[in-house]
This record gives structure tokens, sequence and C-alpha cells, in this order.
């Protein structure tokens, strides 16, 4: 099973990464940020950054989304890399997004 739900806040704006011939299906990429549930020993809250990218049939209209807008994402986790090199990443393929502000 691979299931993905996280919560976070939008860094900077949704960014177009594929469009189709006749615009009438896009790729999107978001960048979230998450925080952690613990602080480093100098009190420092720590936060990851997440990529997501979600097809604009679950996006909807993307000027609904912006910079510091808080989200909730249900998706999977796709790995990809290089096993020469032994580089891999992950990224999180949302299947539904819901503004929560």
């Amino acid at each position: 099973m691979n299931n993905v739900t996280i919560i976070g806040q939008i860094e900077g704006n949704p960014q177009v990464v594929f469009d189709s011939k006749d615009g009438g299906k896009k790729l999107y990429k978001i960048t979230l940020k998450v925080p952690r549930q613990y602080k480093t020993k100098n009190g420092e809250k720590i936060e990851d950054f997440i990529n997501v990218k979600v097809w604009s049939n679950v996006l909807g209209d993307e000027y609904e989304y912006f910079d510091q807008s808080y989200i909730g994402i249900e998706g999977r986790l796709v790995s990809f890399g290089n096993a020469e090199n032994n580089k891999y990443g992950n990224e999180l393929v949302a299947n539904k997004v819901v503004q929560l502000n």
C-alpha cells in the first residue's frame, strides 16, 4: 500500500512542468513546507520541503493556490533515480488536494 497524507504550506506558486498540445491537461509542481515535530538543540524549528506533482484535473484552478497557502494532500510516493550513481529522489503525486485557508 502506498498512501501518503500531508498538510503543509505552499512555497512559491504552482509551476507548470507539462502542458498538453491543446492545453487541456497540465502537470504542476508544488513545493510544500511541512514542519517537523521537534526543534534543534538551539530551539530552531526544522521543516521538510516536499516536491509534489499534481495534474490540473486534481488541482482545479491553479489561481486559487498561492504562496503561503495551507493545503492538505493525499497521494502516493514515487521514487526515481540512477542506480549507477546511487542517486535517488522522491516526490509525492497527488490524488486529492484540499485548500485549508
